[in-house]
């Protein structure tokens, strides 16, 4: 049933590796980024600590993460049949789900992009309880028919108020293909004191293909200082080399095939 799933790579353009080189350098000196910390302080108060200006990276790079947030109005029951109430109205006051059962389990979804290194999950909530009730919280990966096959989490609350709870430790490799990801939540129902999800944060690393142990061109092996960028270039269709199998590393670069080679890799479209 699988044979249908597969995807072949392309590509023929002819582009040397300048850039190329001059990108890896750069990946190669600024390293993995800096040790990963929460986007707020713990014990913070959610209504009153901004987020830590840092954390506000912008959606490109290998060094460092970028986040996406899901309000808690995204989140809906797993089943149609379970009661759940909204309070607050997400202009005047802050907007949670709540349980008016047991507890309610919510689910949202969430789109990663492919290849991506998940690194980071926050749940921020409301929970006042003092440990008579809860609010928790994972990312869930399935497989593309519909089963289970890794997460990220728990994380929840100990009826300390509202706030978050986090953690760093996150080990999935988002396949879009594959598989499909959404965000879950369990949230307990107390009738004196507010329990509410207020949404959830997800961090992830952007990061190069590992390296094949083959190598596509005579002159890039495998120990070659660039080979694992070349290579990755060479299965997105970006390049195709300099023919004769070859890819001709150091070469220079016209700005004409500039233009191409940043054209195919960003996917720019105008009309």
């Amino acid at each position: 049933m699988s044979s249908h799933r597969s995807r072949a790579a392309s590509g023929s353009l002819v582009f040397p590796a300048f850039v190329v080189a001059s990108l890896a350098f750069a990946a190669t000196v600024l390293g993995a980024g800096p040790e990963l910390q929460p986007l707020r302080p713990p014990g913070s108060n959610l209504n009153a600590v901004p987020k830590d200006a840092a954390a506000r990276v912008p959606d490109w790079g290998t060094s460092a993460l970028t986040y996406i947030t899901v309000s808690g109005a995204a989140f809906v029951p797993a089943s149609s049949s379970t009661a759940y109430d909204t309070t607050g109205d997400g202009y005047s006051s802050q907007l949670l789900r709540t349980a008016t059962g047991n507890f309610v389990k919510f689910a949202a979804p969430i789109q990663l992009p492919g290849g991506a290194l998940v690194k980071y999950l926050e749940i921020d909530y409301c929970d006042n309880t003092g440990g008579s009730g809860y609010v928790q919280g994972a990312l869930v990966e399935m497989t593309w028919n519909g089963n289970p096959s890794n997460y990220v989490g728990f994380v929840g609350s100990n009826g300390d108020g509202c706030t978050f709870d986090s953690r760093a430790d996150g080990d999935i490799v988002v396949d879009n293909y594959y598989h499909r990801y959404y965000l879950l939540g369990y949230v307990s129902s107390d009738p004196t004191h507010l329990t509410g999800l207020a949404g959830m944060i997800v961090g992830y690393q952007l990061q190069v293909s590992p390296a094949p142990g083959t190598p596509t061109f005579n002159d890039v092996p495998t120990n070659h200082p660039f080979f694992q960028y070349i290579q990755a270039l060479s299965a997105s269709g970006i390049t195709g080399g300099c023919g004769g199998g070859n890819y001709c590393p150091d070469n220079p670069v016209t700005r004409g095939q500039m233009a191409v080679f940043l054209a195919k890799a960003l996917g720019l479209y105008f009309q």
